[in-house]
C-alpha cells in the first residue's frame, strides 16, 4: 500500500511545485483558454457558416472550406516552426494572439454585411488558433528545462509536466460546447424579448413573412456577436496570461545554458 501511495505523493509534490512558478500558472491559463477557443471553433464552425453565410455560399463551398480549416493549420504549422526558429516560440505566439485580437476587433467594426470578409474571417479564425495550439508544446519543454533547473531535479520530469499540462487544459474541451451554447442561448433570448418588445409597442402586427425575416436576422445578429466576443475575450485573457510569462529572451537562454552545462541556475550545480 505504501508503495502505491509513493507515486500519488510524489505527484502531489510535483503540483506543489510547479504551481508556485508563475511561468507554469501563466501558461496554463493561456493553454486552457487556447484549448477552449480550438473546440468552440470546432463545434461551432459549420452553424456560423450555415448561418451567416448560408445565402452567400452553397453548401458546397461550405464543406470545401470546412474541409480546408481542417488542412491548413497543418500547412501553416511549417511556416510557423520556421517563424519560431527566427523569433522564438514566445514571439510568435503573441504575434498570433495580437492577429487573432486585430481581425475580430476589425470584424466587429466592419459588422456581419461584408460576406467576403465574413469568408476570410471565420476561416482564417479557426487555422490561426488550431496553428497556436500546435506551438504550445514547445513552451510545455521550456518549463521541463525551468523546473529541471530551478527544483533541482536530477533528471528531468518531461512525461509528467506534459501530462499535467494537458489535464489542467482539458476543461476547456468540455467547456466550450457548454459555454457557447449557453451563451448563445441566452443572446437569442434577450435578442427575441426585445424584439418583441419593440413589435408590442406598435399597434399593428407584423406580417408573418416579416416576423420570419425578424426571426432570420436575430438569429444572424447573434451568431455574428459571437462569432466576434469570443476571440476577443481569449485573446484578452490570454495576452494578459502571456504579459506575464517570463521565460523567454535572456531569462530562457540562461535556463537553456544551465541545462546543456549540467548545473542549476545562479551556478548551483548538480553534478
Amino acid at each position: 500500500q505504501q508503495q502505491q501511495q509513493q507515486p500519488v505523493q510524489g505527484w502531489v509534490a510535483f503540483l506543489k511545485q510547479v504551481f508556485r512558478s508563475r511561468n507554469f500558472v501563466a501558461f496554463s491559463v493561456l493553454h486552457l483558454v487556447q484549448v477552449f477557443h480550438c473546440h468552440f471553433n470546432s463545434n461551432f464552425f459549420p452553424l456560423f457558416l450555415s448561418v451567416l453565410l448560408g445565402d452567400f455560399l452553397s453548401p458546397a463551398y461550405q464543406s470545401f472550406i470546412l474541409g480546408l480549416s481542417f488542412m491548413m493549420p497543418h500547412v501553416n504549422n511549417v511556416f510557423f516552426c520556421m517563424w519560431v526558429e527566427r523569433s522564438g516560440a514566445y514571439s510568435v505566439i503573441r504575434g498570433l494572439l495580437l492577429t487573432k485580437l486585430a481581425l475580430a476587433a476589425v470584424m466587429w467594426t466592419v459588422g456581419a454585411n461584408s460576406s467576403l470578409l465574413l469568408v476570410v474571417f471565420i476561416a482564417s479564425n479557426r487555422i490561426f488558433t488550431e496553428g497556436t495550439c500546435k506551438l504550445l508544446d514547445l513552451i510545455v519543454s521550456d518549463l521541463v528545462d525551468e523546473d529541471y533547473v530551478l527544483n533541482r531535479r536530477d533528471h528531468a520530469l518531461s512525461a509528467l509536466m506534459f501530462g499535467t499540462s494537458a489535464l489542467v487544459a482539458k476543461p476547456g474541451q468540455t467547456l466550450a460546447p457548454v459555454i457557447g451554447t449557453l451563451l448563445l442561448s441566452t443572446l437569442q433570448q434577450s435578442s427575441m424579448h426585445m424584439a418583441l418588445k419593440d413589435s408590442s409597442s406598435h399597434p399593428a402586427l407584423p406580417a408573418e413573412d416579416d416576423s420570419l425575416s425578424q426571426i432570420k436576422n436575430t438569429t444572424r445578429d447573434v451568431a455574428f456577436t459571437t462569432l466576434v466576443l469570443v476571440p476577443i475575450a481569449c485573446a484578452c485573457v490570454q495576452l494578459v496570461a502571456w504579459h506575464l510569462f517570463s521565460l523567454h529572451g535572456k531569462y530562457l537562454k540562461k535556463i537553456q545554458t544551465a541545462v546543456a552545462r549540467g548545473h542549476f541556475y545562479e551556478g548551483k550545480y548538480i553534478v
